[in-house]
């Protein structure tokens, strides 16, 4: 169907390099990947991944700052970087004859950082303000609480800046032990998609990334979750938001079940046709926003249904929700919700392939979070191939595995809610 051509190297010291050819683009993308997150952070690290996300960005023994800040914007490109919970990555979209010199700048950051104290002090004074910039959003505070009591007694819990206390208890001295981490015992993932010569980057890796001399151990990855209930008053908001929600053993699942997983979600509440969009927002008008979610991580995956609302209807919706997933589990897909369904995941692989960042990044997150890559076209015919029974039998086999959580900010001064 798109005819990918994907190809893998593997160099000696632990850099693997991943491309996905797109004949008749003009630009392309390109990054690095490192498998750790905030999920491998020690107690006394946490918010380290992300403080280094940002550090490396503030100068190299070969750019300054603004040296890195102009490389790629200068040349019509961008420079991006973000931290998640399982992998820290960097990555550029330049025109295709750039690809070379933008990763070129992203192994200078990753291979020559400089770590200037005073930059770090300066750094940390800006992550100390993203964190009160998530700390205002009410919908990133309920997803954050509800990591908090579903997977305590594992990394996946904690936040991924970690808070301000954390941030101000983070030295010099542990971001240079991470950056031996980077040299020598984690592996580096780099792909690329769009207009890109295979052989050329393997060329460009063995030379910038020749100060790497090891790295073939992913960090261990440890899952728990828990049920429960966390809530907490917020000042200066009118609604309450609420996440429901709970995760699941891929183990204890069939080898396929990511698929039917995904046509479940987009059938719940990944849309306005969703099952949930149109309970309670259509039908009831309980809320303006209302979806359902999913993250996947090495060993495990989870589902959870966001939503806002009037604090005096919060009990009503979730009840709204929790009837919806019943009555999936109890009588699956209606009469042409699976056709829909897979259609829409579909049109939406199709859509994505003509983008070489979105190929890109499917390419490293398979890697990263399944550990191992498929073309769209595989995907696709998993997707065919599936049945509304399977896809039924499956999702009853995951909800009986674990409790679900829920976690709530609601407005200063009125009653928290029972449920």
């Amino acid at each position: 169907m798109y005819r990918q051509k994907i190809q893998k190297t593997e160099l000696k010291n632990g850099v693997t390099v991943l491309t996905d050819y797109m004949p008749g683009v003009e630009s392309a993308t390109v990054g690095a990947w490192i498998p750790r997150g905030s999920r491998h952070e020690a107690l006394n690290e946490f918010g380290l991944s992300h403080f280094y996300e940002h550090l490396v960005f503030k100068g190299t023994k070969n750019r300054t700052a603004f040296d890195i800040a102009r490389s790629i914007e200068d040349r019509g490109g961008n420079l991006e970087a973000y931290t998640t919970r399982q992998e820290t990555g960097f990555y550029a979209n330049v025109v295709h004859k750039d690809v070379p010199y933008a990763l070129d700048v992203i192994a200078d950051m990753l291979m020559n950082p400089l770590f200037d104290p005073k930059e770090m002090e300066k750094e940390r004074k800006v992550i100390i303000e993203e964190i009160r910039s998530y700390d205002d959003i009410p919908e990133e505070l309920a997803g954050d609480l509800f990591n908090q009591i579903h997977f305590d007694g594992c990394g996946i819990a904690h936040p991924i800046t970690g808070t301000v206390l954390d941030v101000r208890g983070l030295d010099h001295q542990q971001m240079l032990l991470y950056q031996q981490d980077v040299l020598k015992r984690i592996p580096i993932i780099v792909c690329a998609a769009g207009k890109v010569d295979h052989q050329r980057l393997v060329d460009v890796c063995q030379e910038k990334f020749a100060q790497k001399k090891a790295g073939n151990k992913f960090p261990q990855d440890f899952y728990a979750c828990n049920g429960g209930y966390l809530a907490k008053a917020k000042q200066d908001i009118q609604q309450s938001n609420l996440f429901w929600g709970t995760s699941f053993d891929p183990s204890l699942l069939p080898s396929n079940f990511r698929f039917a997983f995904s046509l479940f979600n987009v059938a719940m509440g990944a849309g306005m046709a969703s099952r949930l969009f149109q309970k309670i927002r259509e039908e009831r008008g309980l809320a303006y926003s209302v979806y359902s979610t999913v993250d996947v991580y090495r060993d495990c995956y989870d589902w959870g249904v966001s939503l806002a609302t009037d604090p005096r209807r919060i009990g009503t919706a979730l009840d709204l929700a929790r009837q919806e997933l019943k009555k999936f589990l109890n009588e699956g897909f209606g009469k042409t919700e699976m056709e829909r369904t897979r259609c829409n995941i579909l049109g939406g692989l199709r859509i994505s392939s003509d983008n070489p960042e979105k190929r890109a990044m499917r390419l490293a997150e398979q890697v990263l979070h399944l550990g191992f890559y498929k073309t769209v076209d595989e995907d696709a015919q998993e997707l065919l191939s599936m049945g509304a029974d399977e896809v039924l039998a499956q999702m009853r086999r995951a909800f009986n595995q674990n409790p679900f959580a829920i976690s709530l900010v609601y407005p200063k001064g009125t009653a928290k809610p029972k449920f």
